[in-house]
């Protein structure tokens, strides 16, 4: 092989090297964490909606699912999410819905937890 096709070989495959570690860097979460995100997000709403069928429709349904579909958005655009804390957030809303209704008070305290869970994800993200 002669020492200037080598040389040439060597310059190519570096900046092909460069390439991909720099998408693998800085590009990573725009082509593949956040549409994985955004796709959990949509599953996790459409399953609500089939588990959460024996609840009886009314104006405070609707707010619950706006409430999760919130929460959901905003544990999507963290950096990280934490399935725990998400699990812990759908244990407490299965505990106030046994009785497959939601009334006001069920839903303020549901949405006092799901607070107080975004803002201790938040603080954990700084």
């Amino acid at each position: 092989m002669k020492s200037g096709c080598l040389i040439k070989a060597l310059v190519a495959s570096t900046i092909f090297f460069a390439i991909v570690f720099y998408i693998a860097t800085n590009k990573m979460d725009d082509y593949f964490i956040n549409p994985i995100k955004n796709f959990s997000v949509k599953y996790m709403m459409n399953d609500l909606k089939d588990e959460w069928s024996f609840i009886k429709a009314s104006p405070e349904k609707d707010s619950l699912f706006l409430q999760m579909r919130d929460f959901g958005k905003s544990m999507a655009n963290m950096r990280t999410v934490h399935l725990n804390a998400v699990n812990e957030v759908l244990d407490s809303v299965k505990f106030y819905l046994n009785d497959s209704a939601v009334s006001h008070s069920d839903l303020e305290s549901i949405k006092t937890i799901i607070e107080a869970k975004l803002k201790n994800e938040r603080s954990k993200k700084n």
